[in-house]
């Protein structure tokens, strides 16, 4: 039990720890961690079923493991609760490979010692990686939901926030339909 309560002392950092990129675009109050998770995972879980709905249609073989989504979505960020949230320019400094290092060790010691652990930093390998058809649907969704957010923040006043919604790759056609309805409602 040791393990599991430390997860949770740790993981529990998520809701105080904010979202670094919408602090430097001047976001006062931004998102937690935590806000950014729970919204990727309730997402994730409602886009997988769309995307299910006509799997074949979305280019895949089989339907998609919505379980496997969620556990992902969930899993995604955990290591920055540790690490914290790098702003997308202190990762470009560091590098992706020395910055995925860091999470792969913070998901590995943070999950030693709990029964399924190994498994978990396995999936979140496959997120990282974006490996599996699961993992690239969580990708975009954590794409979705920065979009999302950046337009909420827009209707507070902040301006600025357009590097959140630009240049994105999208890996299934629901994703991409969703961001260009976003684009046309918005004016964009």
């Amino acid at each position: 039990m040791p393990s599991l309560l430390n997860l949770f002392r740790t993981a529990n950092h998520l809701k105080s720890l904010p979202r670094t990129g919408w602090l430097f675009a001047g976001v006062s109050q931004p998102e937690s961690l935590a806000d950014h998770t729970c919204l990727v995972a309730l997402y994730a879980l409602f886009l997988a079923d769309e995307v299910n709905a006509d799997y074949a249609g979305q280019g895949l073989t089989e339907p998609l493991d919505v379980k496997r989504i969620v556990t992902l979505a969930l899993l995604h960020d955990l290591a920055e609760s540790v690490l914290t949230d790098l702003p997308r320019r202190s990762a470009q400094a560091l590098g992706s490979h020395a910055k995925h290092q860091a999470e792969e060790r913070i998901l590995s010691d943070l999950l030693a010692g709990l029964p399924q652990g190994q498994t978990y930093v396995a999936l979140w390998q496959e997120y990282d990686a974006g490996s599996t058809p699961e993992a690239r649907l969580v990708k975009d969704v954590d794409k979705l939901e920065m979009v999302l957010q950046s337009l909420r923040y827009g209707e507070r006043g902040h301006t600025n926030l357009q590097e959140f919604r630009r240049g994105h790759q999208w890996h299934f056609p629901a994703s991409r339909t969703l961001f260009e309805e976003i684009c046309v409602e918005n004016g964009e």
